[in-house]
C-alpha cells in the first residue's frame, strides 16, 4: 500500500529534523513548522527541497500559492495533496 501525501510529508519531516538533530514533538496538523517544530528559514527550505525532490511536484509554482502563506504541517500537507490532485 503506497503513503498518503500526508504520511510522506511527515515523514520527510522527520528525516530533516534527525539531520538536524531537532527533537520534534508529536506532528500535529496545527504545529506550527518554526515556531513549535524549530525549523530554521533554512531548515524549510531544506525541507521544501527534499519534499519536492520526493513528490515530483512543485506546488509553490502555482503563482496562488506561496510558500509564506505554510505556517502548520496540516499547511504543507494540504498544499501537496492538491498539487497531486488528491483530496486534503
Amino acid at each position: 500500500m503506497n503513503a498518503t501525501v500526508k504520511e510522506r510529508v511527515r515523514g520527510v519531516i522527520g528525516e530533516i529534523a534527525e539531520e538536524r538533530g531537532l527533537a520534534l514533538p508529536e506532528l500535529r496538523d496545527d504545529a506550527e513548522i518554526v515556531d513549535e517544530l524549530g525549523f530554521s528559514s533554512m531548515t524549510v527550505a531544506a525541507l521544501i527541497a527534499r519534499l519536492e525532490e520526493t513528490l515530483e511536484v512543485d506546488p509553490f509554482e502555482d503563482e496562488n500559492v506561496m510558500i509564506t502563506d505554510i505556517r502548520t504541517v496540516g499547511d504543507l500537507c494540504g498544499v501537496y495533496e492538491r498539487a497531486l490532485g488528491q483530496s486534503a
